[in-house]
């Protein structure tokens, strides 16, 4: 009958702040190299994804946390990154925590999703092409938090790198600051 009716309990997520928009963009310049794999990283956007992921478990958070990202070699490092990393590889399985590429999150969620969508300078035809032709993939990645979205990346990068979808949620997010 054209309406929606919302069916979150909101007492009942778990959200790691309660005094921020559930959207926040983390703005991260880097470079985005193709390595050998055909793939694309950004490398001071995965540590930057993993100082939030450190962050929100020095804080206590108890909910689950993913993260996101178009290119395979990206959640590849990140998720590297992550398992070797000290204080992080002890608390990840309490954490059920995941870094994937999009087509793994299809049909599963999180409390908290980081999206690291590997866009900055450097950043290839290639690259921006594949993301230009798969604006479904974007609309998965953004949409598996159950709570709180946090992006990772070059909010600048994002709003003139000519990918329209990843422009205007990088105008969004600013608007929310």
């Amino acid at each position: 009958e054209g309406r929606l009716r919302v069916a979150t309990n909101y007492d009942r997520l778990r959200r790691p702040w309660h005094d921020k928009p559930a959207v926040r963009w983390v703005d991260v310049r880097g470079k985005t190299v193709r390595p050998g794999s055909g793939s694309a990283i950004n490398e001071a956007e995965a540590h930057a994804v993993v100082a939030e992921i450190e962050r929100l478990v020095r804080q206590g958070y108890v909910g689950s946390i993913g993260v996101v990202s178009p290119f395979r070699a990206q959640a590849t490092r990140i998720r590297d990154l992550v398992n070797g990393h000290d204080g992080l590889a002890a608390r990840i399985p309490d954490l059920d925590f995941l870094a994937d590429t999009v087509h793994k999150f299809q049909g599963d969620e999180r409390d908290v999703m980081i999206f690291s969508p590997v866009v900055s300078s450097g950043a290839n035809d290639g690259a921006l092409g594949f993301l230009r032709s798969t604006p479904n993939l974007f609309n998965v990645a953004i949409t598996r938090a159950r709570a709180a979205l946090i992006v990772v990346g070059d909010r600048s990068a994002a709003l003139n790198c000519g990918v329209e979808y990843l422009s205007r949620f990088a105008s969004y997010a600013g608007n929310l600051e």
